[in-house]
């Protein structure tokens, strides 16, 4: 911040700032409050972030505002795929049973909050037949307390 011309007043203290000055986006600091909010390190010498008027260390930067992938924990700094109410890498975005990457604008489908593809939805999701144990896509028979396709009743 600038008092005046050329007098550089510190985001921290509010105080003239004479010598040696940090700044991060528009604002400067004395070097001794260049300083991450959360954890105190200080950042003379590391990467800075600034938001809502504070400074941030890579990590705690990270821990605070960017997204992990709900499959590998890792924090996504690029594309991101927000699904099911959790947030992927897009290759960790995978069928739950098989492992199946979903490619780009293809859908699945929503099972127990676990992404599945087709095939797989139908064997996690849908009613099983009493006679031949595969799953019941159609219409189904309900009789003796069991659900049935029609042709295996």
């Amino acid at each position: 911040m600038e008092a005046g011309a050329g007098i550089l007043l510190c985001a921290h203290c509010n105080q003239k700032i004479d010598g040696k000055a940090m700044k991060a986006g528009d604002k400067y600091w004395h070097d001794e409050h260049f300083l991450c909010s959360v954890c105190g390190i200080r950042l003379r010498d590391a990467k800075v972030y600034q938001k809502q008027g504070q400074l941030f260390c890579d990590q705690d930067y990270k821990n605070r505002y960017v997204p992990r992938c709900s499959s590998c924990s890792g924090f996504i700094l690029k594309e991101c795929i927000r699904a099911i109410n959790q947030t992927f890498h897009p290759e960790h975005f995978c069928c739950y049973a098989c492992q199946t990457p979903f490619g780009d604008g293809q859908g699945f489908h929503q099972h127990l909050q676990r992404a599945y593809c087709k095939p797989c939805y139908i064997e996690a999701a849908c009613e099983k037949c009493h006679g031949c144990t595969r799953p019941i896509t159609d219409k189904a028979m309900k009789a003796l307390g069991k659900s049935w396709h029609s042709a295996c009743f």
